[in-house]
């Protein structure tokens, strides 16, 4: 899962990208899933700013 604008939740999502602000959470089928983090991250990143194409 790709968070464009990830450098600005909290807690930081944990994979890093080239791009400074952007945030990457891999998710595995046999890894843990914690859904309150996940499902926080996508509350806080709807309301982001968006980016303009």
């Amino acid at each position: 899962m790709a968070f464009f604008r990830g450098a600005a939740l909290r807690p930081v999502p944990p994979g890093a990208s080239k791009s400074q602000d952007t945030r990457y959470l891999d998710i595995r089928e046999d890894d843990p899933f914690d859904e309150a983090q996940f499902t926080d991250w996508v509350k806080q990143a709807s309301q982001l700013p968006g980016e303009r194409m």
